[in-house]
């Protein structure tokens, strides 16, 4: 990558200049780091004392084509230098604070710090000297989140969001405000338009889907699944079956989204379609929607589906699914195994079929996935559950989408998801709901940061490491990004 480095001094230039050689030499020192990196460096080389150095800085990077800036901070400098050089940049910015106590250059890194949150340009930091593995690894991190390449990915699916329909099937249910949403906002902020229509129109268009049609669905699961746990109560076969209303509420959901131009949706579910008799829950419908494969189709795009329509959640993994290509994970946080350091995560039916074998062949995945009897405490309706374990992954991103005070924000970090013996992730699971899917999870920040930070119930994964292209995104719709990874 090419990349800039920019060193900033005192407003006075009788201080500045008596520093300037200290300073340059910290500035040498990051240089030949990165150079020693494989980097193209393109240095100003001078220190910025007053606003025509901050400006041409700037100009100096962009006309070079920088793919990255780093503010180089060692002694005390005017934090409205940075931020007037950072008004000039396209390219994302790197603070680091060396160490040299003789002279308060922390305080210029922090209070720069300070200076850019207060005008919202977004910046990385790395404090500490750069022959400190620690923090070059730190470094290193920024530099590969950020490339060019994966901050183009993030830019193509925030530019893809826009003018994107979501299906608003009645509302957040269960008094979920994480889940609510304000549609003039996601207009004017997205781009995306808020369809909504009640759930009594999937009910009643469900009832009117051709009976071959539902016996295609029926044949479909018995031949893919590895088994269907009928139980003459909750979970019944035949047409007439809770099964039967499953698949026609799919194949309505179906419909609905092709011919209304619906992109991604949400779905209440509970309460309306759950708590009757003649209902269903919606765990299959949302696990084939979220999935890569039906009866109709061996390969079709995911219908990304939030459950309780978890408006915020669905378009986290909207925008996940953009960045990834792949289907994404909706899950509770249900449970963290301290003597593990497993987090538990799982919701009744959200976990696309794909993620229990990954495989582009539906057939793979479906032989891991057993259709259970829901659990009529919570669904009167009946139906199916789709209980699987989900396949371990070395590299996962986890996201969510939430508001504060009505701004939007995004927490996000990585982690894996791992894999126990079998018997032990029976165990595991039978401690919360067994007929449901899991995923057991690994994070890569801390349990006490994860609780003090994390502001929702639902949480979304999607295989592989997006941080980069979703920071990218996020900056874009201008989402507040939170790293915790």
């Amino acid at each position: 990558m090419k990349i800039g480095i920019v060193s900033f001094g005192d407003g006075r230039k009788r201080v500045a200049d008596d520093l300037a050689e200290d300073t340059m030499g910290f500035e040498a020192k990051i240089a030949g780091w990165l150079e020693n990196e494989g980097h193209e460096v393109v240095r100003y080389n001078q220190v910025v004392y007053n606003y025509a150095g901050a400006r041409e800085a700037a100009e100096l990077f962009e006309n070079n084509g920088c793919d990255i800036v780093v503010f180089n901070f060692c002694v005390w400098s005017y934090p409205d230098f940075s931020v007037q050089c950072a008004q000039g940049l396209t390219c994302p910015i790197l603070q680091i604070g060396n160490i040299n106590p003789a002279y308060p250059g922390w305080v210029a890194f922090f209070c720069s710090a300070g200076s850019l949150d207060e005008v919202g340009i977004p910046y990385g930091r790395a404090l500490g000297d750069i022959d400190d593995p620690a923090v070059a690894d730190q470094v290193r991190k920024f530099l590969k989140e950020h490339s060019p390449e994966r901050r183009a990915h993030g830019y193509d699916a925030a530019e893809a969001l826009y003018g994107m329909r979501f299906g608003e099937f009645d509302g957040p249910s269960m008094g979920m405000y994480t889940g609510h949403t304000d549609a003039s906002q996601w207009l004017s902020q997205l781009g995306v338009h808020i369809a909504h229509r009640s759930q009594l129109t999937l009910f009643q268009e469900a009832r009117r889907i051709a009976d071959e049609r539902v016996e295609a669905g029926l044949a479909w699961l018995e031949d893919v699944a590895k088994e269907i746990q009928y139980d003459g109560d909750a979970l019944t076969p035949g047409m007439e079956g809770t099964l039967a209303r499953q698949v026609r509420w799919y194949l309505a959901m179906k419909d609905f989204c092709r011919d209304e131009g619906i992109d991604f949706c949400g779905l209440t579910g509970q309460l309306d379609m759950t708590e009757y008799e003649d209902g269903c829950t919606a765990d299959l419908p949302e696990a084939l929607l979220n999935d890569t494969a039906d009866w109709e189709d061996d390969h079709k795009d995911p219908i990304i589906t939030a459950t309780e329509c978890d408006c915020n959640g669905a378009l986290t993994m909207q925008l996940l699914h953009l960045i990834s290509g792949d289907p994404v994970l909706f899950a509770d946080l249900r449970h963290y195994h301290a003597d593990l350091d497993v987090y538990d995560l799982c919701n009744s039916g959200q976990h696309a079929p794909w993620l229990a074998a990954r495989s582009d062949d539906y057939r793979e995945n479906w032989q891991h996935v057993t259709l259970t009897p829901a659990s009529r405490f919570y669904f009167i309706g009946g139906g199916a559950s789709v209980h699987f374990f989900a396949k371990p992954a070395e590299m996962v991103t986890f996201a969510r989408i939430t508001r504060y005070k009505g701004i939007f924000r995004c927490h996000m970090f990585t982690g894996s998801f791992i894999e126990l013996p079998r018997e032990q992730e029976a165990e595991l699971g039978a401690q919360t709901s067994p007929e449901w899917p899991h995923a057991y999870a690994r994070y890569n920040c801390s349990y006490e940061d994860f609780a003090a930070q994390f502001a929702c119930n639902h949480i979304h994964a999607a295989i592989g490491d997006h941080l980069g292209a979703l920071q990218a995104a996020c900056e874009a719709l201008d989402i507040e990004t939170i790293v915790m990874s």
